[in-house]
């Protein structure tokens, strides 16, 4: 199919706008705004605020999107200071469990991993070698200089995050129960939460749209969800990451991350979302009504 669409200046993508029913109090604000974010991202963003593709709901106004549009933003900011946290001390402790049990270059060792066939292996090393090749880090010139090989400490600094859910997703039973236990968690499940995790990652560092998605997998409830019989039906919806990372966050000490003030400011931004006109997005990001009660965030 041809793609005729005709490329249009800021100020003609601010008349498409207004020619579809949205209200712009400030034109040259709507120009300005529509320079440094991208039109396609804001039409996005406006979907809930839209009766179809063409038309907006009647009294929809440009600052409303531009309002959800910066909530989510700081939606990002508070999920990756979060993750941050979690995704270090994982891997903290995976390079800690891992090396006392089999020595600092054990992750070089095909016998310590589940892996099905000797090549999943081997494409996990070489990618590990390719990050630490590349690195500048002042650990891995140490050890580049003065041994020629790296520690799982000092390997850990580098590799990247999906490489380090690979290693603990093939891992041998008893060495994932040593790792999820700081977690209080079945070691089944923290594989498949920090796999989850590691999606909600990479949406937050490339900027994407939050709280209106729905991944492709569910989280399993957590002990606490089950105890108390709480739905999970939609668990795919962005809410139920949160109270899953306020439980990773258990074990960090609260010098380091203040996970009670975290979920005050999370309940707080939730919060805000139910004030934008136009749209339940309260709703979208799949918050059960009672989602705030301490059922959820045991």
């Amino acid at each position: 199919m041809e793609y005729t669409k005709p490329h249009l200046s800021f100020e003609k993508q601010v008349e498409r706008l207004q020619s579809c029913g949205l209200i712009i109090d400030d034109p040259s604000l709507a120009r300005d705004f529509l320079a440094s974010v991208n039109y396609y991202r804001f039409t996005g963003y406006a979907i809930p605020f839209m009766t179809d593709k063409e038309r907006y709901k009647p009294g929809t106004n440009f600052n409303s999107i531009m309002r959800a549009m910066c909530l989510d933003e700081q939606l990002r900011d508070l999920l990756s200071s979060a993750l941050e946290i979690v995704e270090i001390d994982f891997r903290t402790t995976f390079a800690y469990e891992h090396s006392k049990k089999y020595g600092p270059l054990g992750y070089t060792q095909i016998q310590n991993f589940n892996f099905s066939d000797r090549q999943q292996f081997d494409d996990m090393l070489a990618k590990i070698n390719f990050e630490i090749d590349k690195s500048h880090e002042l650990c891995i010139q140490h050890f580049r200089k003065k041994y020629g090989v790296f520690p799982v400490w000092a390997m850990i600094e580098v590799a990247s995050f999906g490489i380090i859910v690979k290693m603990y997703k093939n891992i041998n039973k008893e060495d994932k129960i040593a790792v999820a236990k700081r977690y209080g968690i079945v070691h089944k499940f923290l594989e498949s939460y920090m796999h989850h995790l590691l999606v909600l990652r990479n949406m937050c560092a490339h900027h994407a749209r939050l709280w209106d998605k729905q991944l492709s997998f569910g989280i399993y409830p957590l002990n606490s969800w089950r105890k108390a019989n709480l739905p999970y039906v939609e668990n795919r919806r962005l809410f139920y990451s949160f109270p899953l990372i306020y439980q990773l966050l258990k074990p960090v000490p609260q010098s380091l991350f203040n996970r009670e003030t975290w979920k005050n400011n999370v309940f707080g931004l939730l919060n805000e979302f139910q004030k934008l006109p136009g749209c339940n997005l309260f709703q979208i990001i799949g918050i059960p009504t009672n989602g705030f009660d301490d059922a959820w965030w045991e």
